[in-house]
């Protein structure tokens, strides 16, 4: 059996058409979960991308995996491979496999791994360890609107890393597990005018409402209207309009991809698993074109799993929570291998074939960039407690509490109506702590301690709101 793994940079859920967006973004998303089952409340479980990712491939939240921020926090993997002086994968005492990656299971078991990626000189040495090949497509050479000051960033574009994807199968026999990793939708955008012109037109979100925006107008930090010239709800219609045509171009070349395992008779008999690493806020709460907190904007995206012909599945809509954790071990389950004893995800493949399977009644969710969040989700509730306000004192309170079911857009905080809900929650957050955190310390409360990266980066530029 092959994988696919379709990685998509800070995508949102509610930016794709199948998941209900009324323009036409994601064409061949779509197509793709017409043949399977897209998870309406799945949520990255830890945000935003290094982070993301780590969880996607360990298997593990990062409060054990250790990484729930970028910055020199990010750039080692919580094993013991990583708290040893012996140069092998093992220790005499705890042998590693216990906390091998997804990438690494399918080395162990001859399954041929190839990584494609869009983060050249990527900083983190997890990210790379243990393929049989691994691609970081050169930046490419055209002007670009890059507001970093250089083009060695993340620049790839998605028609390089699908380029380089075919290429690997074209010269793969062997049972693969290919992960095609994209920057776009990511910012800086690059789309042309005709690009976003289809997208033109329309009404913004209901969320910020115009005096909303004034208000944000006022703040005097990074990625507040005033920093991101956003002056009206016009200017934010465009500037969702230029996020949109990127989506649709990230689909379209997502698109290429599936047209050739299609016409190479591989599609049917390939596990297909799609993700964003953590989607984009666009004012919501104050931020505009930025993926910051544990808000639905930037924790919750497209999980979409098409297994192979042969396997069982009920295709549709799931209403069951679910983190990106999981796919580790819905990748092994479908392999018919056993998932590392230190897991921490639950294979989805039930929920797959039965729309009824039982799933988690919580999942709790982490964010480390700008600010350090943690929230518990349930059915109807979201509590999200700031461990670190970021740049944000004094907007931010401790805790806030969403009623989910009657404001899914978390405008109104309703903590204090509701304290019983919130002790509840929040000793359901500790627990949950303290049943997965590997080692004495709590990763992202030592982030907190530190200060998140990002608000690092940027405080000395910026005074605060």
């Amino acid at each position: 059996m092959n994988v696919l793994c379709l990685d998509i940079d800070s995508l949102r859920a509610d930016h794709v058409g199948a998941y209900g967006y009324d323009r036409e973004t994601t064409p061949n998303v779509d197509a793709l979960i017409d043949d399977g089952v897209a998870f309406e409340r799945g949520y990255v479980a830890n945000s935003p991308c290094m982070p993301s990712r780590a969880a996607l491939s360990s298997g593990r939240y990062g409060i054990a995996n250790g990484v729930e921020t970028h910055g020199r926090q990010s750039q080692q993997m919580n094993r013991p491979a990583a708290r040893t002086d012996w140069a092998g994968s093992w220790t005499e005492n705890e042998p590693d496999r216990p906390w091998w990656t997804l990438p690494e299971l399918c080395f162990q078991h001859r399954i041929r791994t190839i990584g494609v990626s869009s983060f050249p000189r990527h900083p983190a040495p997890w990210f790379y360890h243990v393929w049989h090949e691994f691609h970081q497509p050169q930046e490419p050479d055209e002007e670009m609107t890059v507001e970093w000051g250089h083009v060695s960033f993340q620049t790839p574009r998605a028609a390089a890393v699908v380029d380089r994807s075919i290429d690997a199968l074209d010269r793969t026999d062997d049972d693969f597990f290919l992960y095609a990793q994209f920057w776009d939708p990511h910012a800086p955008y690059n789309r042309s005018a005709d690009e976003i012109d289809r997208f033109r037109g329309g009404d913004p979100p209901p969320y910020p409402t115009a005096d909303q925006l004034a208000e944000h107008r006022t703040w005097d930090a990074v990625r507040s209207a005033t920093h991101t010239d956003i002056e009206s709800r016009a200017d934010l219609a465009e500037l969702i309009a230029t996020y949109d045509a990127e989506i649709r171009y990230a689909d379209r070349h997502v698109g290429r991809l599936l047209d050739y395992l299609r016409e190479t008779g591989l599609y049917d008999e390939t596990l297909i698993v799609l993700t964003g690493d953590h989607g984009e806020e666009f004012g919501e709460h104050g931020l505009y074109r930025e993926h910051w907190s544990t808000h639905d904007g930037t924790q919750r995206v497209p999980m979409v799993i098409k297994p192979p012909a042969d396997a069982p599945v009920e295709a549709g809509r799931r209403k069951q929570l679910v983190t990106n954790v999981d796919f580790a071990p819905t990748i092994a389950d479908y392999l018919g291998v056993d998932p590392p004893e230190r897991w921490q995800g639950r294979s989805l493949r039930p929920v797959v074939e039965d729309a009824d399977a039982e799933g988690r009644d919580a999942i709790v969710v982490d964010h480390g960039l700008y600010t350090a969040q943690r929230a518990v989700r349930t059915d109807r509730w979201k509590l999200i407690h700031t461990l670190h306000p970021g740049m944000w004192g004094g907007v931010l309170p401790e805790y806030q509490l969403y009623d989910m079911h009657d404001d899914p857009w978390e405008q109104t905080d309703v903590s204090d109506g509701h304290p019983d809900v919130v002790d509840r929650l929040d000793e359901r957050k500790r627990a949950w702590a303290d049943r997965h955190r590997e080692g004495g310390a709590d990763t992202l409360a030592r982030v907190a301690e530190h200060g998140p990266s990002g608000y690092l980066s940027f405080a000395d530029d910026f005074a605060g709101v």
